[in-house]
């Protein structure tokens, strides 16, 4: 197990000799100068462990590259970090973004706030993101608007059944990654949404930072885009996918359950509440 106590940013790459780095220069530029960068590469085919190879060797305090056989799949190799890496907070990093220079400083300056008020309970923070192309031309500034997120809906574990935390956003503490790890999912949620509801169901806090502070590049080799939040779909969409929705919302509830959620009635309610809430608060 490794040992860091400052803030372990935990990097998946596979394939990432594209845009690796500039994600590795924009890390290296953070204004808060506590923390070590882990990556693990997922069998890249590509010149990724060559840059990557540089980058350590002329930052050999600041990144790590952890040698495992490959994972497969983005889940299985940021959890594969997380295992290995012991510190106090965490941080992912996805390998083509671009971080804002105070994304960390900032993130850490809510997660000390909410900390000193919730110091018994596991604490994330999470913050929107502005949209780029592969370019990083602007295409929203805001995720949150452009999806139409709203995180304060989600303030309860009950009515957290869709995720809106994104992993590339989150700073969280040791006592969510161990709520994390405590359990064997069902299904194949993703790295971010799996942290986010195992915490929940331990009585974690998740809080939102109305502020960008990641350009989140979308491109032709993304695994996850820039999709649209679940709540702006219509009646008539749900409707019309009456039955590939029901298995969905199967399979969706089994993932939550599996973390510690409670029963199916609960679930169905708050997918009511929550679909009424969005209709009339926000449309």
């Amino acid at each position: 197990m490794l040992q860091n106590n400052d803030i372990a940013i935990l990097m998946a790459t596979y394939n990432s000799d594209r845009y690796v780095e500039e994600q590795l220069k924009s890390i290296l530029s953070q204004t808060y100068p506590h923390w070590h960068l882990y990556i693990h590469d997922d069998g890249s085919a590509d010149s990724t462990m060559e840059i990557l190879s540089r980058y350590v060797e002329a930052n050999p305090d600041r990144i790590t590259i952890l040698d495992y056989p490959s994972q497969g799949n983005a889940y299985a190799n940021f959890m594969s970090l997380l295992s290995r890496v012991d510190s106090q907070l965490y941080m992912f990093a996805d390998h083509d973004d671009v971080w804002h220079t105070d994304k960390v400083e900032k993130s850490y300056e809510v997660y000390r706030q909410q900390k000193a008020v919730t110091p018994d309970r596991p604490v994330i923070v999470h913050t929107d993101l502005c949209v780029v192309d592969a370019d990083l031309h602007v295409i929203n500034p805001s995720f949150w608007s452009m999806a139409g997120i709203h995180p304060e809906m989600f303030r309860t574990q009950g009515s957290r059944i869709t995720n809106v935390v994104t992993g590339c956003t989150m700073l969280f503490d040791d006592a969510v990654k161990l709520c994390a790890i405590a359990r064997t999912p069902y299904g194949s949620p993703l790295h971010d949404e799996w942290v986010t509801v195992c915490a929940c169901a331990k009585g974690g806090v998740v809080v939102p930072v109305h502020e960008a502070l990641i350009d989140y590049r979308q491109h032709g080799d993304n695994t996850l885009g820039a999709e649209v939040c679940c709540n702006t779909k219509n009646f008539a969409f749900y409707v019309s996918n009456v039955l590939s929705l029901f298995k969905e919302n199967i399979e969706n509830y089994k993932t939550l359950r599996s973390a510690g959620y409670g029963s199916y009635l609960k679930y169905i309610f708050y997918k009511i509440h929550n679909f009424m809430y969005y209709q009339l608060k926000y449309k």
